[in-house]
């Protein structure tokens, strides 16, 4: 009866990687199976499910892991596909598969609210029972007399009648998006009423309605809304009846049919004029072509502006940063990890690359600290590259660059140095700090082995230059372009400290 209703939430753990891939197949089929004029045939999809189930790849310090059971949250098909699952479940509840079914069983993807009514000891037994039907899915039971929570409402039983309000967990601080920030004006408005509307769909009760909408009245004040916006919000929310909200998404829908929408994106910006405003002033143009207007609606275009990015997304990165192995602290990297680098030729012996090539997947310079990645395979026997240089004495950078590879680059660096020519800002700056470039020419083996340890060059890019091998000039005028372009990323030019002095584009 009534008098005895327990109220009752599940919830299912873990429930999007616990579903086998069995079950989960095995379900979608049987529902596929049903339509009765498919686009594509059942086993097209199956496959394409399948695809998407073993491929679930992500990283984490560096190791690559492969989800094998369940369905990652983030595809699209995920959400469906784990209802799907969950839907053999459902049936056997409401056909009547348990000797006392409950009156209601309403489930929202991992969450159920169910009115129980045979006693505390059939609902521990119920609960046993959900437990023992789908393999790896396991549900948590919350009961009790008084109400309970589901999803962002409290149900509790009053003058024998189900009754709801606005429930939020303990840990919400209820942190709306201030109306300073930087968003379009709609969007500011809007929250004040959507939350006024939240509020007064969920809550049944007058008393506990104005109850909630003074707590919410505070926190919208908090966060710096005035009181004029809110106080309207809520008079434009109470001037029709609750049931009307319950409605209106439907008949919005019907009223939508197919009618193609079209949306203008770009970025937000406070200094733009009103776009959506121009848009309307000329949608007249479209209609003046009958045939055109059957193509693209002109009440369908509208303007749309994407979320520019916000001092979190630019400091915070979804993947942690390298350790350095030498010092045990974390490298401050600004890109994500890369797939290429540069590493030493094939050759069992090769000058360059024993004493002063520097394999690594990241470039830098004493200059910034920012640390870019080398995004392609690179070696000294690569044409057409960029390099940078740096001085391990003086911590100062140099960026250069080459039609050859760069391994004949560099022995005319090195020749340049020995022999103090300055043809180039690194000889140059060698032959001026001698003082501190002390270099043993008694031999080419102790001028390789001290030149070593004052530098080393680390390849950054292969330049993508045109297929003309007969033209230097061609090539060499690429790659300059790309050289001026990572002495500013790397800041190695002379006005940051740096060596270089080529502050023009070639």
């Amino acid at each position: 009866g009534v008098e005895s209703l327990i109220h009752a939430s599940f919830d299912i753990e873990a429930m999007f990687p616990s579903i086998s891939k069995e079950i989960g197949l095995a379900q979608c089929r049987k529902h596929l199976d049903r339509r009765t004029d498919p686009i594509f045939s059942t086993d097209c999809i199956i496959d394409a499910l399948e695809i998407t189930l073993e491929n679930n790849i992500t990283e984490f310090e560096d190791e690559a892991f492969r989800q094998i059971k369940g369905t990652a949250m983030g595809p699209k098909n995920a959400c469906a596909y784990a209802d799907t699952a969950i839907d053999k479940l459902d049936r056997e509840i409401m056909e009547g598969d348990w000797e006392y079914p409950p009156i209601l069983w309403a489930r929202f993807r991992d969450d159920v609210y169910v009115p129980w009514t045979y006693g505390q000891e059939k609902l521990n037994d119920f609960h046993d029972w959900l437990n023992s039907r789908i393999p790896g899915i396991k549900f948590t039971l919350n009961s009790s007399i008084h109400g309970t929570e589901f999803l962002d409402l409290f149900i509790y039983l009053k003058d024998n009648k189900l009754h709801t309000k606005t429930y939020s967990k303990p840990c919400d601080d209820h942190a709306f998006l201030v109306p300073s920030s930087c968003h379009p004006s709609h969007t500011l408005r809007n929250i004040p009423y959507s939350t006024a509307l939240r509020i007064y769909k969920n809550t049944s009760e007058l008393a506990e309605y104005n109850k909630s909408k003074e707590e919410y009245h505070s926190y919208l004040r908090a966060r710096g809304y005035s009181i004029e916006i809110i106080m309207e919000a809520f008079r434009k929310v109470e001037s029709e009846p609750r049931e009307k909200y319950y409605r209106a998404v439907s008949d919005k829908k019907s009223k939508q049919g197919n009618a193609r929408v079209i949306p203008l994106v770009t970025d937000f910006n406070p200094g733009l004029p009103n776009i959506g405003r121009i848009l309307n002033l000329h949608k007249h143009i479209l209609r003046l072509d009958s045939n055109l207007c059957e193509v693209i609606n002109p009440d369908g275009i509208f303007a749309s502006f994407r979320g520019a990015k916000t001092i979190h997304d630019k400091l915070v990165h979804s993947r942690l940063p390298a350790l350095d192995k030498s010092t045990g602290e974390k490298n401050q990297t600004v890109e994500v990890t890369p797939k290429g680098g540069c590493t030493r030729c094939n050759a069992k012996r090769c000058d360059f690359c024993d004493n002063f090539l520097k394999q690594s997947k990241t470039a830098y310079s004493y200059h910034t600290n920012g640390i870019f990645n080398i995004n392609q395979n690179v070696n000294c026997e690569s044409k057409n590259v960029v390099y940078i240089i740096n001085d391990l004495i003086c911590n100062i950078s140099s960026v250069g660059c080459t039609s050859e590879n760069a391994k004949i680059r560099f022995r005319n660096h090195k020749s340049h140095i020995k022999h103090e020519r300055r043809t180039c800002e690194v000889s140059s700056h060698f032959a001026d700090n001698q003082a501190h470039h002390i270099l043993d020419k008694s031999s080419n083996k102790s001028y390789t082995d001290s030149l070593s340890q004052q530098l080393e060059v680390i390849i950054i890019e292969q330049v993508d230059v045109p297929d003309v091998p007969d033209d230097p000039k061609c090539r060499l005028d690429k790659c300059k372009r790309r050289e001026w372009y990572w002495q500013n990323q790397l800041k190695t030019l002379k006005q940051y400290g740096g060596m270089n002095v080529r502050e023009e584009k070639n």
